[in-house]
């Protein structure tokens, strides 16, 4: 028997990620959603598990600003599906309704930290995992 193709998708609570994940469930794949927030993770997770099958999804909380949450999520992932086939580095944050010039120095820095430096966290972890 096949196994089935597993997928870790970083911020996938909503948006394009959250489509992703229902995406793949819907052809059967395993997949792992993600994003910092617990309550928000908790929410997503109810929606695709009432939808899908529930043994094909897994969620667990990752910050991906931090290394050791990005590596936690993919042993998590890998322990509870076996492998991780495929990696999305989907998280991100922006503030398309504010202009750049009104960005604060906290807020350009977490913008940059979780769109950049969370992307490379995410592709060092795949990389070495794959």
């Amino acid at each position: 028997m096949k196994r089935k193709t597993s997928i870790v998708i970083t911020g996938s609570t909503s948006g394009i990620g959250f489509g992703l994940a229902d995406s793949f469930l819907s052809l059967g794949c395993c997949v792992t959603i993600s994003g910092r927030s617990g309550k928000n993770l908790n929410k997503s997770y109810a929606i695709l598990s009432e939808k899908h099958r529930a043994s094909n999804l897994f969620s667990y909380q990752c910050n991906v600003i931090e290394y050791d949450q990005v590596q936690a999520l993919w042993n998590a992932a890998e322990s509870h599906f076996g492998d991780v086939d495929i990696w999305i580095n989907n998280a991100g944050i922006g503030h398309p309704e504010t202009d750049v010039c009104q960005y604060s120095p906290d807020l350009i820095k977490e913008v940059i930290d979780t769109n950049l430096v969370g992307a490379i966290n995410g592709s060092v972890v795949a990389l070495k995992g794959m």
